[in-house]
């Protein structure tokens, strides 16, 4: 890890100018999954398998082995990254396993590992989001010295109000739209509500694509809509886009803008919901793996967290090169074949801890501005 150093403001409106600086996640004591209503509801489309045969309302153990192996492919990232001349930050490391509490709930607290979600960057301004996940509520506590770095050195810092998370407050509309029953998540609950509250606002920086002047905005519920809305208000100068519903919440394994007019798109059908703009521009239509997804038999009840297509979940260092799982070969080819230069690094468990290498980082800088990529 490359120390913190003096003077340098954030400067991070899109993803794919030179990378300068950025925040590498950390997993020290990911133990444990917390699976209540909040987890099982984020995570409901790969986790309801789990639910379905009795799991949750409890701590899912995470085995040790897994954990270690995954700090050993972070390590492989932050390596990666550095070889390429970008100054990589880290969180404070979690000192232990601990236990939270609001006045409402208890949970398990995750470490800052997918630090893509509680922050977005935009521009200079540094916003902080709202969790969706109880067990997340004081993840960024361990992001602070990075972001009191920044905030000393020019930037803006903005915090989403915090939601109180108890019973009510997350919108399942998402799923009734589609007809799927979600009374498995939120057969959990054990939280009471807070009376006249209701739905909160409820948001994570990965809803977001970033595209100079203009931020698209995945929006699939009520939570979502109050935080655009404060977006809007609150960062005048970006135009916001509203994809609606493209999926329950994050959409950076379905869509990522290599560069103006090249994005990887995981299917056609995704088309329609991207602005007028944005449907012209040249997409790379990821190749089915034949690789099989390790066997975790021998560990015992082990739950995959996060989408099949996670590996979709690229990170640009530049306009022609991209950080890509060695475990997905089909795509390192194909893009290879596109003329783009790919930096591979290992990362075995991808389904297992909500993330990817977009969702492990946070770009703090980027070289490029607030351009018009879109008009």
């Amino acid at each position: 890890m490359t120390p913190m150093h003096e003077g340098v403001s954030a400067n991070s409106f899109d993803e794919w100018s030179r990378l300068r600086e950025v925040v590498v996640g950390r997993a020290e004591h990911y133990t444990a999954h917390d699976v209540d209503t909040s987890w099982s509801l984020f995570y409901f489309e790969n986790v309801a398998p789990v639910l379905a045969d009795g799991g949750g309302g409890e701590l899912l153990p995470i085995p040790a082995r897994l954990v270690d192996e995954l700090n050993e492919d972070i390590a492989g990232l932050v390596e990666a990254l550095t070889g390429c001349g970008v100054r990589v930050l880290r969180p404070a490391p979690p000192g232990k396993e601990v236990d939270i509490a609001s006045p409402l709930w208890t949970a398990r607290a995750t470490p800052p590992l997918n630090v893509r979600d509680q922050t977005i960057v935009l521009g200079d301004t540094i916003v902080e989001t709202a969790p969706h996940i109880r067990a997340r509520i004081f993840e960024n506590d361990l992001l602070k010295p990075i972001l009191y770095h920044y905030y000393a050195a020019g930037s803006n810092w903005l915090s989403m109000p915090r939601p109180a998370l108890g019973a009510g407050s997350l919108d399942t509309a998402y799923f009734h739209r589609q007809g799927i029953d979600v009374s498995r998540a939120t057969g959990l609950e054990t939280a009471p509500g807070i009376d006249g509250l209701g739905l909160e606002m409820v948001f994570d920086g990965a809803q977001c694509l970033r595209l100079g002047r203009d931020v698209l905005v995945n929006v699939a519920n009520h939570n979502h809509e109050l935080a655009l809305r404060w977006l809007t208000h609150n960062l005048a100068k970006l135009r916001f886009h509203r994809l609606d519903a493209m999926a329950d919440n994050h959409i950076d394994s379905i869509v990522v803008a290599l560069r103006p007019g090249l994005m990887l798109l995981r299917s056609p059908q995704y088309l329609p919901f991207l602005p007028k703009a944005m449907q012209s521009w040249e997409a790379i239509y990821p190749p089915l793996t034949v690789e099989p997804e390790p066997d975790y038999r021998d560990f015992g009840f082990v739950v995959p967290t996060a989408s099949r297509y996670i590996d979709i979940n690229v990170l640009s260092i530049d306009e022609t090169t991209v950080v890509v799982n060695t475990h997905y070969p089909e795509l390192i080819q194909l893009l290879e074949q596109r003329g783009l230069t790919v930096v591979p690094v290992r990362h075995r468990h991808r389904r297992l801890f909500g993330g990817g290498f977009h969702c492990f980082t946070l770009d703090t800088v980027r070289d490029g501005g607030c351009e018009d990529y879109l008009s």
